[in-house]
C-alpha cells in the first residue's frame, strides 16, 4: 500500500433478531489522502470468522486497535469473555 493509503474499519454491533446470534457489521475503507477509493461491508455471526480477519488485516501491517476493542464488545454479546 503506498504511503499515502490508509485503511479505516468502524464497528457496529447489530441488535439480535429472536432466535438469532448478534452480527458484527465491520466497514472497511480504504483511503488514497482524503479521497475514499473503496468501502465494503464485512459481516461476522461468530469469532472463529472475527479472529481470522483480524489476523489478516494484522499480518497485512494493518492497526487492529478498533477491531480488537469491537472483538471484545462482540464477545460479550455473546456471552463469551475469550
Amino acid at each position: 500500500m503506498a504511503s499515502d493509503e490508509r485503511v479505516t474499519f468502524d464497528a457496529s454491533l447489530g441488535d439480535p433478531e429472536p432466535g438469532e446470534p448478534a452480527r458484527l457489521y465491520v466497514w472497511v475503507r480504504r483511503f488514497r489522502e482524503d479521497e475514499e477509493l473503496t468501502g465494503r461491508y464485512e459481516v461476522f455471526d461468530d469469532l472463529a470468522r472475527l479472529d481470522d480477519f483480524i489476523a489478516r488485516v494484522a499480518a497485512a501491517g494493518g492497526d487492529t486497535a478498533g477491531l480488537r476493542t469491537a472483538r471484545e464488545r462482540f464477545a460479550e454479546s455473546l456471552g463469551r469473555t475469550t
